[in-house]
């Protein structure tokens, strides 16, 4: 960041989402900034972060332009020079009403055009995309009820997987090894939401996480998972940093295709039998494995505070590391079990750095649940009921 005596405002308008504790490990490196948070959870541990400079509590707005409006209001008052949003809803909200912003998207960090915003964030818009562009993608199709009555009328081979049109970590991804099970379930739960069907593919789990202004891609990594929870289909808790020629070439031309603007994450999978990478989904914001893009040596959240400032951004490079995040590190040493005295791997490769550095909200925690425990103990001395 060019030299100054004046600290730099960065406002992040959506910070109860996800994404928000990752991106605080990446903001934690910079120097002479301030973080404004605003966010629709009051009790949120992470607002006595030493690295948040003012939290703002506003109860969810019903009517999008009344959240606009209090972005305006925050960013006059507290002289915000950059509007960094991070998760899906509220970038949509910013792209459809750039208008109604105070200083238009002068103060935006970079975004995609909401069209290609749309085509990203939409699997069945997406894999139409490949499709006209030459890339790979499992062969998907919108899921009616014509579907589950019939199968003559599902054009795909099992098994499938269902997958919901917008859902994250893995949420409402069945797979289907033949059409009666497809027709039980959805008969069960009801077609209550947009799905989408696409052809199962056994393969190696890839991801690919960027920075690109005007398509082109400025920064990147690329990982391997190795390490996965218990809730079939949700993102790796261990993975490793590699290097793939056809899979950068695969989604260099995705990102050009889409004049893809900002950050985005893209799943893939390689497929064995026919030696090619599929595209299985873009998350048009940022992810869970932003910290272990950090560690290796791509700090996203900087790199695009700097892009959306004008600085130049010299040629990244990552380690080829591995990566486990801390509630898979007892997993991960019970498959490696000499990794548990490897000290030198729990700090680099896991976030526990971060946690010892800014102690406020783990301290927070354990006085709220230290506090909950007194009080279920003194209910029940005394024979009163929780609330």
């Amino acid at each position: 960041m060019k030299k100054t005596t004046k600290p730099f405002y960065v406002l992040i308008p959506d910070g109860e989402t996800f994404a928000f504790p990752y991106i605080l490990h990446s903001l934690s490196e910079i120097r002479n900034f301030r973080l404004i948070v605003m966010s629709t959870k009051k009790d949120f541990p992470l607002r006595y972060s030493r690295y948040v400079h003012r939290f703002l509590f506003f109860p969810k707005q019903n009517d999008k332009r009344d959240w606009i409006k209090i972005i305006n209001t925050v960013t006059e008052k507290y002289g915000v020079d950059l509007i960094m949003p991070i998760f899906e809803t509220g970038i949509k909200i910013l792209l459809e009403n750039k208008p109604l912003l105070l200083h238009n998207s002068s103060k935006l960090v970079p975004l995609p055009s909401l069209h290609d915003f749309n085509v990203a964030s939409n699997k069945a818009l997406l894999a139409v995309h490949l499709d006209n562009i030459g890339l790979s993608g499992p062969k998907t199709a919108p899921l009616t009820s014509d579907i589950i009555n019939e199968e003559t009328n599902l054009m795909l081979k099992f098994p499938v997987l269902s997958k919901p049109l917008k859902s994250g970590s893995g949420r409402g991804i069945v797979k289907f090894e033949d059409h009666k099970s497809l027709k039980d379930h959805f008969e069960t739960i009801g077609l209550n939401e947009p799905y989408i069907l696409q052809e199962y593919i056994q393969g190696q789990d890839y991801g690919c996480n960027v920075l690109c202004l005007n398509g082109e891609i400025l920064a990147y990594t690329i990982q391997k998972g190795n390490l996965w929870g218990s809730k079939p289909y949700s993102a790796q808790i261990g993975l490793d940093f590699v290097y793939n020629e056809d899979l950068f070439q695969a989604v260099k031309k995705l990102m050009k295709s889409l004049n893809w603007n900002g950050v985005a994450n893209i799943d893939l999978i390689f497929d064995p039998k026919n030696d090619v990478f599929h595209i299985l989904e873009i998350n048009p914001r940022f992810w869970s494995s932003i910290t272990a893009s950090l560690l290796a040596g791509i700090n996203f959240p900087k790199l695009l505070i700097y892009l959306s400032i004008g600085e130049k951004i010299e040629p990244q490079d990552y380690k080829r590391m591995g990566y486990v995040v801390l509630y898979g590190l007892k997993e991960y040493c019970r498959k490696n079990k000499i990794s548990i005295y490897d000290l030198g791997f729990i700090w680099n490769s896991t976030p526990i750095r971060y946690k010892i550095k800014d102690p406020g909200p783990l301290a927070y925690e354990y006085v709220m649940k230290t506090k909950k425990q007194i009080l279920v103990k003194i209910n029940k001395l005394f024979g009163r009921k929780e609330v």
